[in-house]
């Protein structure tokens, strides 16, 4: 059965891959196992290929899979889908890239599926932090190892009296008088912090907003980057009882932890306010970048798509976010090297207790080697594994665009259908290793002889295309032996394989658009038939297409 790939192609990009990937052939109402790589044996215990998907798993999840390779399809573009949502109890979170493809009125589709149980739990930790902060009851505060107010909750601002937005960015040295004795204590809290405690916690009198003084448990966690301490999370406990107290702070420590170990375990993550403005980057941002922390954060984000993304791209995800929907995708990042890396990507709108959102949060993860993959699968399918040049497949996409091109221009396209003579008996001869680097030599003289701007795609055999594109009508015989007599002389100089000297003749056919036809098989199957008539001649003769 004709498939756009070959098993040994796949075999090639998929065999050793830890990931599941599947090769599917729609069917009707369901999809055939076409090709699967060794690790989904060990998944499914048992032969697929051959098989389909309605057969091989339960009802429900097979229909859910038939729906996810329906939408690929539909959108007749890559696709992602995951089995899990957030907060599931699901152990293990799996999502699959689905790539259609259209090949021979046949529908295809190459399933590639991962384990993304690690992002899911970065996703969840970061989230359940979040509203764990803004929903608290308890006052939280963000402080710089510089003293400068970094963020603060809705509970800091009642409990206290303060106003965010006239604390944030701000060093205690730019407070009014009255506002520095409020975070006087703090500051000498942090001052008196031992750097090699994770956190730490002690009991504070302070009076609330409302002229009530009342005692708080204050525990604060350093955050460290590289070995130094960047910033403090602290937070105030109203107290009740010393049991309590003791309960309460562990939980905080914990939930703290969780938040540091999501951040820096594997995803890049960044994240900015309302403003635009850059509030954090992580290590793994800033290494595989090539940008240093103090570069990004406090610039625009629509500065930083400047040089990191498209503005294209930048105004999609903000249209999305704005509206307070998670946005979702790939996208092609610069470093500050000026080479590129991909990313799949999630950029989650974080919002208030109001429903409001006051910052984003950006988690990628980087995919560039499966893009690169992707990329030496499509060159696969468009070009001729022997000689690396174009096939057939490729001369049909390309012959539309030369079209159009010609006919702004009044010139014509030439066909020159050429076969080698009497290859068989180099293979007869020197058995077909030889003749394998035969045929390579072949298509080189061949594309050795032409311009930049015509085509050569081996098409089978000893069988080469060639597209003459640019032929002013006036001129077309001349230009066309011009070339073929080219051809002919390249063939001629020869090459040497093993010691054997090897200089081929070769036959050609030729069909003129749009003299000959409109559509690329008329051509090709004239320029065959004229072919015909030229090889009946004898040895290294041309003919023109005729009636």
């Amino acid at each position: 059965m004709a498939m756009p790939f070959s098993i040994e192609q796949l075999d090639l990009l998929y065999k050793n891959s830890k990931n599941p990937v599947y090769f599917m052939k729609q069917n009707g109402e369901t999809f055939d196992y076409m090709y699967v790589n060794p690790v989904c044996s060990t998944i499914f215990k048992k032969k697929l290929v051959g098989t389909n998907i309605d057969e091989s798993m339960p009802f429900a999840l097979s229909q859910e899979i038939k729906k996810q390779y329906g939408i690929a399809l539909k959108k007749g573009e890559s696709h992602a889908y995951r089995d899990y949502s957030l907060f599931s109890d699901s152990d293990t979170a799996m999502e699959s890239e689905l790539t259609p493809i259209d090949y021979q009125s046949q529908k295809f589709v190459l399933a590639v599926t991962k384990n993304v149980t690690v992002q899911k739990k970065i996703e969840e930790d970061y989230l359940f932090y979040e509203s764990l902060v803004q929903n608290s009851v308890d006052p939280m505060i963000m402080v710089s190892a510089e003293y400068k107010i970094i963020d603060l909750n809705p509970a800091y601002e009642k409990a206290f009296g303060v106003r965010k937005k006239e604390c944030v960015n701000l060093t205690y040295d730019d407070l009014s008088k009255k506002k520095k004795e409020l975070f006087k204590a703090g500051k000498e809290l942090l001052t008196q912090f031992e750097p090699l405690l994770k956190s730490t916690s002690l009991i504070m009198n302070r009076q609330k907003h409302d002229g009530v003084k009342a005692k708080f448990s204050v525990s604060y966690s350093p955050i460290i980057e590289n070995g130094m301490i960047r910033a403090f999370h602290v937070v105030f406990r109203e107290l009740t009882t010393e049991q309590l107290l003791k309960n309460e702070l562990k939980k905080t420590e914990n939930i703290l932890e969780s938040y540091k170990d999501a951040l820096n375990y594997a995803a890049l993550v960044a994240i900015w306010d309302v403003s635009g403005t850059i509030k954090f980057v992580n290590k793994n941002l800033n290494e595989l970048t090539g940008y240093k922390k103090e570069e990004l954060v406090n610039m625009t984000v629509f500065e930083a798509s400047n040089v990191l993304i498209t503005t294209k791209k930048y105004r999609e995800i903000q249209k999305v976010v704005w509206e307070n929907e998670i946005w979702r995708g790939e996208m092609e990042v610069a470093k500050k090297n000026n080479e590129f890396f991909w990313v799949d990507a999630t950029v989650i709108p974080l919002v208030n207790t109001d429903g409001e959102v006051y910052q984003f949060l950006s988690i990628l993860f980087d995919i560039t080697e499966r893009k690169q993959l992707e990329k030496q699968l499509h060159f696969m399918a468009y070009h001729d594994s022997l000689t690396n040049l174009p096939n057939r497949r490729f001369m049909i996409q390309e012959f539309d665009q030369i079209k159009m091109q010609v006919n702004n221009k009044n010139e014509y396209i030439a066909f020159l259908y050429i076969d080698g003579d009497d290859f068989k008996s180099v293979n007869d001869q020197f058995g077909h290793d030889v003749g394998d680097e035969f045929i390579y030599h072949f298509g080189e003289a061949i594309k050795k002889s032409l311009r930049t701007d015509d085509l050569v795609a081996r098409i089978g055999g000893d069988e080469f295309l060639v597209a003459l594109t640019g032929i002013v009508p006036e001129k077309f015989e001349q230009h066309i032996e011009t070339v073929i007599a080219r051809i002919n002389k390249t063939l001629l100089e020869g090459w040497t394989i093993n010691g054997h000297q090897f200089s081929p003749t070769s036959s050609t056919g030729i069909s003129i658009y749009p003299l000959h036809g409109d559509n690329f098989d008329d051509l090709m199957k004239k320029a065959d038939m004229a072919l015909y008539t030229a090889k009946k001649t004898g040895k290294g003769y041309s003919q023109l297409y005729s009636l």
